[in-house]
């Protein structure tokens, strides 16, 4: 009898008030400029970050989770008696969320060499919902009795399809963060172009360029459309709320169906993105 439990970071933007009974989200750390350290989810709302966003001359800074705090989530969960934990985190080619829970996983089967308990690390690739809406898909599926192999297998080809499409309406902190250099950001503010970014393995790139506000959301739905396999399964997720309205209403318009899941985005997207922007999740196939 398998018991299996989910863990994952802050990053994945699963909301807060979903009732999921075998994933532990661990929070990121945040600290902003005046010195002041929060974690997300517990000491600060979403909505709290964003107004902090609006004001701050300097990016806040978010640290990764720690080896020490997987380990002491491993040990924790083995004494409950989990057998198989599955760890999922952000992507790894920015953060080094996903080595710290290898560290971890390599340092406690050093020190409970007799230990029977499976641990999984699977890097996601990816961002926000798309990692965190196939794990609250992962969470019914253990309910299901599925076990642990076939659920890795299961997390792995949904992130290989995953792809977001994202925007945002101030280049400001693309150009703080390094997302976009300081001339192209330059550029694109002076001429009042909004660029719409793919997220997909990994990697970013610019897919296309926009000339103002109202062409924003057009243009990300058409790169949906162009690219998923299936435009009736989506989810949106964006850092302003009438933004994301806005998005929510031209989708069901267009598309003809409202979105499985509508998500305020976090810090890890937040912080890069700023706190005008929307994006859109979905599967575009291998």
């Amino acid at each position: 009898m398998y018991n299996i439990k989910i863990i994952t970071d802050s990053g994945c933007d699963i909301p807060v008030k979903a009732k999921l009974k075998n994933v532990d989200i661990m929070g990121f750390y945040i600290t902003t400029e005046d010195g002041k350290s929060y974690e997300e989810r517990i000491d600060i709302s979403n909505k709290e970050y964003y107004k902090i966003l609006e004001n701050c001359d300097k990016i806040p800074s978010t640290a990764h989770i720690t080896m020490m705090r997987y380990g002491e989530k491993y040990e924790s969960l083995a004494r409950q008696g989990v057998t198989d934990i599955v760890v999922v985190t952000i992507n790894a080619g920015a953060s080094a969320t996903y080595n710290a829970a290898v560290m971890a996983k390599d340092l406690f089967y050093e020190e409970n060499p007799d230990s029977n308990v499976n641990i999984y690390v699977v890097d996601s690739v990816s961002y926000s919902v798309g990692y965190g809406w196939p794990v609250m898909q992962a969470d019914k599926m253990i309910d299901d009795g599925i076990s642990p192999d076939a659920l890795v297998t299961f997390l792995k080809d949904q992130f290989s399809k995953t792809e977001i499409v994202l925007a945002a309406y101030t280049l400001k902190f693309m150009k703080k963060s390094g997302r976009i250099s300081a001339a192209a950001a330059f550029a694109g503010e002076m001429m009042g172009l909004k660029p719409v970014v793919l997220m997909k393995n990994g990697e970013t790139k610019v897919l296309a360029k926009v000339r103002g506000d109202r062409l924003v959301i057009p243009a990300l739905i058409q790169q949906f459309k162009a690219r998923a396999t299936d435009t009736t399964h989506y989810v949106i997720g964006y850092t302003d709320e009438e933004y994301g309205k806005e998005l929510y209403s031209a989708c069901v318009k267009e598309l003809g169906v409202p979105p499985v899941l509508s998500v305020e985005l976090g810090s890890a997207v937040a912080t890069n993105a700023g706190n005008h922007s929307i994006g859109i999740m979905y599967y575009a196939g291998n």
